[in-house]
């Protein structure tokens, strides 16, 4: 069983398991308050996660003078040429303010960045969740991906952007992935049996495996510990389940 080593710069695994319940966090909290404006901002410069969260913090002050609700949460993704690509979902603009927030947002950071007015984009969102699963898509991409040992965080969102706080959303999404993850192992053993069942049955199954899963207990040993004589340099770790 593959563990986490908790390092999504540096590990592939990681990186795709934290990109995952990112997008499922985003799209749990876009069905019940769902962001109303897409906006993307690019640079030629190369800029670093650091230079981008200042300048997005002092571009958030100054559009809070005009909205003061205003809030967004903010996806990465990397150019091939290696150059930050910043979504924002922003929540708090009235639709009908579109055109004056891209005036303000797109003036403010070319004047902060080696950017012009061409590259940047501002537009409504006619389905909230829909848009969020359209950019996990991209952001679950390969190419999209930082280099490896980059530093800094791919998402991120302003404090009062999500519907609740961010580590309660994120077990929500984690909840949410086992149920979805069940659900397809589950249709595809009855399909390969050919069997059919009801919906309410099936969500039986679901449940039942999740409480199964729940009550199973993780330990990390030592190698060495287990197989004994066997093993006398080992190398790593084994999970073993009691």
């Amino acid at each position: 069983m593959r563990v986490r080593c908790c390092s999504p710069n540096l590990c592939d695994y990681c990186a795709t398991l934290a990109a995952v319940e990112t997008s499922e966090m985003l799209m749990l909290d876009a069905m019940e308050d769902a962001p109303g404006i897409y906006i993307v901002l690019t640079a030629r410069e190369l800029l670093t996660r650091a230079q981008c969260r200042d300048h997005l913090r002092k571009l958030r002050r100054s559009l809070k003078r005009r909205w003061p609700a205003v809030r967004w949460a903010v996806l990465v993704e990397f150019q091939r040429r290696g150059a930050l690509h910043l979504n924002l979902l922003v929540k708090g603009v009235p639709s009908e303010d579109l055109d004056d927030l891209r005036e303000r947002a797109v003036g403010i950071w070319c004047s902060r960045v080696d950017a012009e007015p061409v590259g940047q984009f501002a537009g409504l969102v006619n389905d909230g969740p829909g848009l969020v699963r359209y950019i996990a898509q991209h952001f679950l991409k390969p190419a999209q991906a930082p280099p490896k040992g980059w530093r800094g965080h791919r998402s991120s969102q302003t404090r009062d952007y999500l519907v609740r706080p961010a580590a309660a959303l994120r077990e929500e999404a984690r909840r949410s992935l086992r149920v979805k993850r069940e659900l397809y192992l589950h249709r595809a053993d009855l399909a390969g049996q050919g069997v059919q069942v009801e919906a309410l049955e099936l969500e039986a199954l679901v449940m039942g495996s999740l409480e199964r899963n729940a009550a199973k207990r993780w330990q990390l040993v030592r190698l060495q510990e287990e197989l004994g004589p066997v093993l006398r340099h080992p190398h790593g770790r084994a999970v073993v389940r009691r």
